[in-house]
């Protein structure tokens, strides 16, 4: 996404960057497909009032490898749309789409880098195509270039959405539609993907699902029965807008104690095939990736499996 995606060779291979407060993930994936391996998978500390400098070092001191690097954008920095695309020229797409973002997002358009990306069209008469328009604030795509003005391959910023679809699609069962819920402290991302498609995204907030209930759960705990609502409804919308197959097949990340256990209470609940994600049994991994790291570098992962070598 976003300008800063140039043409490259066709390079087997990428870098995925995460930034957080006080670290920066960072994976590389060498080859894709059945193929794709995951060489390098850390969480490195980073001084938080160092700013964009500490950042810059770090970067500098990881020895990338000369493959193209993606950066995720943070939750902070972004908001995502899905919005009819105005019968327009291309070349006038991202303005005319900036003009139907002003009443729909938080940030102010006017500050904002505008991209966007298509999805299938749906089968609901009389309705226009389609798009996630995505606005990102234009200070954090500073920043991010800011810290890597030092790394030449340094070619996209992605959105998480499409991270988590890019995961998604390695899944065996996303050739016949599959829903990754992936698990933040107090949200879940649910995308739908079909093959390397991707059909939908939405946020299901935890704060209410959430198990407080002394000495009864480990602290944390979700309650399967509140999400369980918000995933149908989300699964009910791709079957029915856009005519496909019912999806029962769901993946939940990042691997962990809540994820294992949230699988198995969804497995119980839907009767659907319900399984944590696991980067050990998705991709060939040279030395075993902890859930730790997984938590801490999953999306840095997504970046990493990224297969557009264009921008839109």
């Amino acid at each position: 996404m976003f300008g800063l995606l140039k043409k490259t060779a066709e390079v087997k291979g990428r870098v995925g960057l995460a930034f957080g407060r006080d670290r920066v993930a960072l994976a590389v994936v060498n080859g894709s497909g059945e193929r794709a391996s995951l060489e390098r998978c850390e969480s490195i500390v980073v001084d938080p009032a160092g700013g964009v400098e500490a950042v810059a070092a770090t970067i500098r001191a990881a020895a990338l490898p000369a493959l193209p690097i993606s950066v995720v954008l943070s939750p902070a920095d972004y908001q995502l749309a899905l919005v009819e695309a105005p019968e327009v020229p291309p070349a006038e797409l991202r303005a005319a789409i900036r003009w139907k973002l002003k009443d729909a997002i938080d940030i102010q358009v006017e500050d904002a880098v505008i991209d966007v990306f298509d999805v299938p069209a749906q089968n609901r008469g009389g309705q226009g195509r389609m798009m996630y328009a995505v606005a990102a604030r234009r200070d954090a795509i500073d920043r991010y270039a800011a810290a890597l003005a030092s790394a030449p391959t340094f070619s996209v910023v992605d959105v998480p959405e499409l991270c988590l679809r890019n995961l998604a699609a390695a899944l065996p069962a996303a050739a016949r539609g599959v829903a990754l819920v992936h698990l933040g402290k107090s949200a879940a991302s649910v995308v739908l993907v079909q093959g390397r498609t991707f059909y939908f995204a939405r946020q299901i907030d935890l704060q209410s699902a959430l198990l407080a209930a002394p000495g009864e759960q480990t602290e944390g705990s979700l309650d399967a029965g509140s999400i369980v609502l918000e995933l149908q409804r989300s699964l009910d919308y791709y079957e029915r807008h856009f005519d496909q197959p019912p999806i029962t097949r769901i993946a939940i990340s990042p691997a962990g104690v809540r994820a294992t256990a949230l699988a198995a209470d969804l497995a119980r609940e839907t009767g659907f095939d319900v399984a944590a994600l696991d980067l050990n049994e998705l991709l060939n991994c040279p030395a075993p990736v902890t859930e730790a790291a997984q938590g801490e570098c999953l999306l840095a992962v997504g970046a990493a499996l990224r297969e557009e070598r264009r921008s839109l």
